[in-house]
């Protein structure tokens, strides 16, 4: 006896529904369709995977990657000369060290201005101190204004106790002389860099009313490659 409904037998409901597969649908489907779904549905995997590639790719490339030691460090406050002029230097200055360009590393840091704003200059002073009390810069280039506040704290070192009598016999003329609270007798502490063919090349300030000088930290980590760049330094024509 035929069913009882108001629905024909061939009725949507009574017709068998199939579960097309992946394939099939996107067979179906014209491409910017296709992009869509696959956009839909699998873009979070996707971007998962990607991530999780990315990330060992770093991971590997960073333990590959040869370990970059810093030689010489120099900090080099309310610089004078154009950052081109100190980027080619620091190069001339590692090939006169004879460093390796793929573990060793000579920074010439020109970051810290302490003639800017405020705040700026705060957070300056306040880096090259941490940078200086955990042993990170050999050496510093400052105005003589700047140059001296770090000598009363004590951040220099006698350069007679430094430098091998040749390069100090060659550089008396030049030295910066004074006594300090921990060493009441005269002795060098700095030197005058206003004659060294760098700055008198490049430096588009003139130095007459606050000279630059250079001075060797007292904690200086690289102290040998730090005297070889003093030599490069006074010994250019």
């Amino acid at each position: 006896m035929p069913k009882k409904t108001r629905l024909d037998d061939d009725a949507l409901i009574y017709q068998k529904q199939e579960q097309k597969s992946e394939k099939e649908k996107l067979k179906e489907m014209t491409l910017p369709q296709k992009i869509s779904y696959l956009w839909e549905y699998y873009r979070y995997p996707a971007l998962a995977v990607i991530a999780a590639i990315a990330l060992i790719s770093y991971i590997i490339y960073s333990m590959a990657k040869p370990k970059t030691a810093t030689i010489l460090e120099v900090a080099i406050i309310n610089n004078t000369i154009e950052h081109e002029v100190w980027d080619e230097y620091a190069q001339k200055v590692s090939k006169y060290l004879d460093a390796d360009p793929e573990r060793e590393e000579v920074k010439l840091d020109y970051s810290y201005y302490f003639n800017g704003t405020s705040d700026y200059a705060a957070n300056m002073r306040q880096l090259i101190t941490l940078r200086l009390a955990s042993a990170e810069v050999d050496a510093i280039i400052a105005p003589l204004s700047e140059f001296a506040s770090y000598l009363d704290y004590g951040a220099f070192a006698p350069l007679s106790d430094l430098l091998p009598t040749d390069l100090y016999s060659s550089l008396t003329s030049k030295f910066f002389l004074t006594v300090t609270e921990d060493n009441p007798k005269v002795d060098a502490y700095g030197i005058y860099v206003s004659d060294t063919k760098l700055y008198r090349e490049n430096s588009f300030i003139s130095d007459e009313n606050d000279p630059i000088i250079l001075g060797i930290t007292v904690n200086s980590k690289h102290k040998e490659t730090t005297i070889d760049f003093i030599r490069l330094l006074f010994g250019e024509k």
